[in-house]
């Protein structure tokens, strides 16, 4: 059954490329700022359970500080490892911004290596189910979508850029925003490629595609061709500079609500960024 949903994902992901043949992908990306593609990996009851684990996990961590500091001390010394620079980024673990005022969020960024660095050198969090439940769900969600990135990266002749891995490194995210966050100003991502894999709210996501100046009335929902609301959006980040694409700045407007979002995250293995000035972005608050 497993393989079966898997060539029915990469027959989908195939028909939706055909399908777009008429307006070469680059050309649309460059122009939309985004593809999309329908996401029929895990239906909302994956997600479900992934928010509830990363609440369980987050209450664990705030109530045990010894844990979360242990966890600190985990992601600095991954962080020194070779392993690190598959990624070419120190985002790993849990940031808990929710008494920061102009941020109030609470995310945690997930890889496999980071995964089984913590099951090789700090065991006992397998012995702690909140955290250990966590960490579970997200490699369950995680591992399709590297599929994803292959493909896309494939059809924009882009298939080198993961070298010399044999899979793009991917980094999952998953963020939960507070009643109390706030939008200040769109950023652009430090990535090959991301992923919008799901959110309880995907309208409050505005995009822009890239442009030499910007202004608040240029970010908006994108325009999705499939009427499935699992369709995915996919962005450049600021890591293919050298091949004359460039990054879809975004922002997640408020809402006063509790909102959760998952998103993967195509890294480059053993990078260094080009020093390139991007346009500034507005500030929403102005």
């Amino acid at each position: 059954m497993f393989f079966q949903k898997i060539l029915f994902s990469w027959t989908l992901l195939l028909f939706i490329f055909q399908s777009l043949s008429a307006v070469p992908l680059l050309e649309q990306l460059k122009r939309e700022g985004y593809l999309e593609i329908r996401e029929i990996i895990h239906e909302n009851s994956a997600f479900d359970s992934l928010y509830d684990y990363f609440d369980e996990c987050v209450a664990y961590l705030q109530k045990h500080p010894k844990w979360f500091q242990k966890l600190y001390i985990a992601k600095e010394r991954f962080i020194r490892t070779q392993d690190r620079n598959n990624y070419s980024s120190d985002f790993f673990g849990l940031y808990d911004e929710s008494e920061r005022e102009e941020r109030r969020q609470i995310s945690f960024y997930y890889s496999i290596h980071f995964h089984e660095f913590i099951c090789t050198h700090f065991p006992e969090f397998s012995q702690v189910s909140p955290i250990n439940n966590f960490l579970e769900a997200c490699r369950e969600i995680h591992q399709p979508y590297v599929n994803v990135f292959i493909d896309v990266a494939t059809k924009l002749d882009l298939d080198t850029i993961f070298l010399p891995l044999n899979q793009p490194p991917v980094l999952l995210k998953v963020i939960k925003y507070l009643p109390s966050y706030v939008a200040t100003r769109p950023h652009y991502d430090g990535t090959a490629f991301s992923l919008f894999v799901h959110s309880t709210d995907d309208r409050s996501l505005l995009f822009s595609p890239y442009k030499s100046s910007f202004s608040q009335h240029d970010f908006s929902f994108p325009i999705k061709g499939f009427s499935d609301p699992k369709s995915l959006v996919i962005i450049p980040g600021a890591l293919l500079t050298e091949f004359f694409i460039y990054p879809t700045p975004h922002i997640v407007a408020e809402s006063g609500t509790t909102r959760y979002a998952t998103i993967a995250f195509a890294m480059r293995p053993n990078y260094t960024p080009q020093k390139f000035e991007f346009p500034l972005l507005p500030n929403f608050k102005d």
